[in-house]
């Protein structure tokens, strides 16, 4: 896979990144950095860039693991979904075949004229 050569600004400072996504996937994370560091250091001024960018860094690393966390989730939510499904269509499955008994039940009941209901019912 070939490389791309992008250069990004963060925190007003251009960098170089090789990478093999695409141009506008390194800009975007770039651009999420540099927002973060921004956010950071111009809500306090007694934060340096230094500062700013371990707490942006932190706070990005924060947002992994929580994504992470809600990703796992989603999957056992998922898996207990299919696993719902599954005994739900072996219910249907089982109701089907009991509504094909009965039925034929009723056509044999229909056949006789009811004399012999006491007998299909036992």
């Amino acid at each position: 896979m070939s490389k791309n050569k992008i250069t990004v600004s963060i925190a007003g400072k251009d960098f170089t990144i090789l990478s093999s996504e695409p141009e506008e996937y390194i800009r975007k994370v770039a651009q999420h950095l540099d927002r973060k560091i921004t956010e950071i250091v111009y809500s306090n001024n007694q934060i340096t860039l230094q500062m700013g960018t371990v707490l942006a860094a932190i706070n990005i690393a924060d947002e992994y693991y929580k994504s992470l966390e809600a990703s796992d989730n989603l999957r056992q939510q998922i898996g207990q979904y299919i696993d719902d499904v599954t005994k739900e269509r072996s219910e249907l499955t089982s109701l089907r075949a009991e509504n094909q008994r009965l039925k034929e039940q009723l056509k044999r009941f229909q056949g006789t004229g009811g004399d012999d209901i006491q007998q299909t019912m036992l």
